[in-house]
């Protein structure tokens, strides 16, 4: 008899344990994943799924942050390899799919085989679940689970969850698109709970894949779409929701996940031959002191210590401005020598440190973008405003030679002028421009050159800016930089920009002459003629600026457009990749090559004589209220 009251008080305790367990596993995820998940590791053997890496807690902070706070989750995750995100995703839809009903969890990937390797690790779940958390099955496939009762008769008595994970291919998504259904399997009634896209970059059509999935998903709590991939060169829909987020433009929360952020990316993973890249005591008290230099500007003697460690340019930025450490540094180079074919290239591809380093261009970079990310690192946050006027009744048009007297600069975060350093009183300034029909496709951008110091030091980009607008603006621009020189490009709708800035009478612009062969006679063009020649002339010398370091450039959005620019092999040609711009970049380019061709103190240079190449020249007379400006002022040409 005692033994019977002992058993039951037993078996009431147990089934207690038993509802504070399931409901612990219910509200905490991390401890559900690690009692109840099992995965596949790298060795291919059944292993608990484990504590987060701390990569993939910055992920599931995320997560719960939404929900807690009732917001739907938005993530777009960029990554280096092997950081198991797309198995902390399947996690989350795999608790949501088995505990609550009704939910539907969808899976894309960008091919087949990769979406039959995530429907394995739904199903590697499932299978190695306890019996105490695991709800009924009625079907499975190699597409689709749905957690109901197996039953047809009494599934209206006990019908179970309801809830389901579907995987689909976004190479067969993006055929199957068309009329009523958004992607495949996917209609305009359909609900989706929680999405998962993987490796989005490598989708074919992708923002149109992708929209017909998430077209499907409600802006409601506890809903989930989360985006990630590595990246695949710049340009495409990946790339672009990427900055997008960055900049706030989207509602997706974006997630960088470096190399070095993994656990196992360090000296002692480098696998058999690890005894020669292990860091010796000797060498991490030297990687000590030569942190501690740099941290303190040292600089000299961080050289010192740096140079007997073997630490190179690209390593000392990854200690200065990451914070890797010297275990980082040895798996690194292991790492490029080991699985990279000693190419730092490849490894920037694979295991990026930046996110400006991840989209390496994937056709042939024009510029060298090692260089570029030299200058990345030296950036610049601007001071965005707008330039105005208070007089109402200045008349820009008829008045521009002269400036107006309450020209400022006015801070506006919705502005679309951004200014790294104001105009100072004793330097001279060029501002070259790239106009735009201003109807929401490229962008009218200026960007203003420092000729003193030889440094960008403004820009302004706007792709609803008409052509006469942007005249007004560079206007406004040369007046607060000291009577800049003015180059806006001769092409297209920079004619009309160029011809409104020359009726304003504005002193000091910029004019290219083009000689005729049928006429046997040169042709004053105001502004900056753009041609195949002087096309490829003007990236050649701001490659070589670049390279040789001769120019300093801190501004993130001309970097940015020259990280895009790749050489088309087919058509011999530099152009940006598709879906990018250069419209900052083509700005920067003129005003440099314009800089060159002036000289420094703004004094006529004497003719040169071999009329092949063109000949400098006075700009004709615009105004006579200008007349006596001519000898100050003219602006000789060449090209």
């Amino acid at each position: 008899m005692r033994h019977t009251r002992v058993s039951k008080a037993r078996e009431d305790n147990l089934k207690r344990e038993m509802e504070a367990h399931i409901a612990r596993c219910l509200l905490d995820r991390r401890y559900y994943y690690a009692a109840h998940l099992k995965v596949v590791s790298e060795q291919s053997k059944l292993v608990p799924f484990g504590q987060l890496f701390p990569t993939q807690a910055k992920i599931q902070d995320q997560i719960d942050s939404d929900r807690e706070e009732g917001r739907p989750t938005r993530l777009i995750v960029l990554k280096s390899r092997r950081h198991r995100i797309s198995t902390l995703v399947a996690a989350n839809i795999f608790h949501a799919c088995t505990f609550y009903e009704n939910r539907r969890g969808y899976v894309v990937a960008h091919d087949v085989d990769t979406t039959q390797t995530l429907f394995r690790m739904h199903s590697v779940f499932y299978e190695n679940l306890d019996a105490m958390v695991r709800p009924m099955k009625r079907f499975s496939n190699r597409k689709e689970m749905l957690f109901e009762n197996p039953d047809a008769e009494t599934r209206r008595v006990t019908p179970g969850l309801g809830s389901s994970i579907t995987v689909r291919s976004a190479s067969s998504g993006a055929k199957k698109i068309s009329g009523s259904q958004g992607a495949a399997g996917v209609g305009r009634g359909d609900r989706i709970d929680m999405l998962h896209g993987s490796e989005v970059a490598f989708w074919p059509r992708g923002e149109e894949t992708f929209r017909g999935f998430a077209q499907a998903v409600p802006d409601e709590p506890d809903t989930m779409v989360v985006i990630e991939s590595t990246a695949n060169g710049q340009g495409g829909f990946f790339y672009d929701t990427w900055w997008q987020a960055v900049h706030g433009e989207v509602d997706y929360t974006p997630i960088f996940i470096p190399w070095y952020e993994h656990p196992h990316y360090c000296a002692s993973y480098v696998g058999r031959n690890r005894g020669e890249w292990l860091p010796t005591d000797d060498e991490f008290k030297r990687f000590q002191d030569y942190q501690g230099h740099l941290l303190t500007n040292e600089d000299s003697k961080a050289a010192k210590i740096g140079a007997m460690l073997g630490i190179d340019d690209e390593e000392e930025r990854l200690v200065r401005n990451q914070g890797v450490g010297w275990d980082n540094l040895k798996w690194r180079r292991w790492c490029i020598r080991a699985r990279c074919g000693g190419k730092t290239d490849i490894f920037h591809v694979e295991y990026p440190s930046t996110p400006e380093e991840a989209f390496i261009a994937s056709g042939r970079p024009r510029f060298n973008n090692e260089k570029i990310r030299v200058f990345i690192d030296k950036v610049k946050s601007p001071e965005t405003g707008v330039l105005t006027t208070a007089d109402e009744h200045y008349d820009w048009q008829r008045e521009a030679f002269q400036a107006p007297k309450e020209l400022k600069f006015e801070p506006d975060k919705k502005g679309w002028i951004h200014i790294i350093e104001p105009p100072r009183e004793d330097h001279s300034y060029i501002i070259g421009a790239d106009a735009s029909h201003g109807v929401g496709q490229d962008s009218a951008a200026f960007v203003v050159f420092d000729r003193t110091e030889r440094r960008f030091v403004a820009y302004g980009k706007d792709p609803w800016l008409k052509p006469d607008k942007l005249a007004r603006q560079m206007l406004f621009a040369g007046w607060h930089y000291n009577n800049a020189w003015l180059a806006p490009e001769y092409n297209g709708p920079g004619m009309l920009t160029t011809h409104t800035i020359v009726e304003s009478g504005y002193p000091r612009m910029y004019y290219t002459q083009r000689y005729n062969t049928l006429q046997q006679s040169f042709t004053d063009h105001p502004g900056f003629h753009t041609d195949n020649r002087t096309r490829d002339m003007i990236i050649d010398r701001f490659d070589v600026a670049l390279e040789n370091e001769s120019v300093d450039v801190p501004i993130k959005a001309i970097l940015d457009e020259a990280l895009t620019f790749v050489l088309d092999e087919k058509r011999n040609r530099a152009d940006h990749l598709a879906g990018c711009h250069d419209d900052v970049l083509f700005a920067a380019m003129i005003a440099l090559f314009v800089h060159n061709q002036v000289s420094a103190d703004d004094v006529p240079i004497k003719e040169v004589p071999r009329q092949a190449r063109g000949w400098r020249k006075t700009p004709p007379k615009v105004d006579d209220k200008i007349e006596s400006q001519k000898d100050d002022d003219q602006l000789l040409l060449f090209l």
